[in-house]
């Protein structure tokens, strides 16, 4: 299933960047290429930066932002 630009993410447990357990954070940006979704680009609630994670590091929250949100 590909998340959207925007919606809410959760980081999984088993994470590979495992710093970010748990978290949530929104996607900004996402690593796809002939309809091949490699990862996506989180903005972690309460931080500063983006930090890519792997499409199975992740699950949607079901809370979707809008873009104005962020730009």
């Amino acid at each position: 299933m590909k998340i959207d630009f925007y919606q809410e993410v959760e980081v999984r447990e088993n994470a590979k960047n495992s710093k970010y357990a748990k978290c949530k954070g929104v996607v900004l940006g996402i690593s796809e290429e002939d309809d091949v979704v490699y990862g996506y680009s989180v903005v972690i609630h309460g931080k500063d930066n983006v930090v890519y994670f792997e499409k199975d590091d992740i699950s949607p929250t079901g809370v979707a932002f809008r873009r104005e949100d962020f730009y």
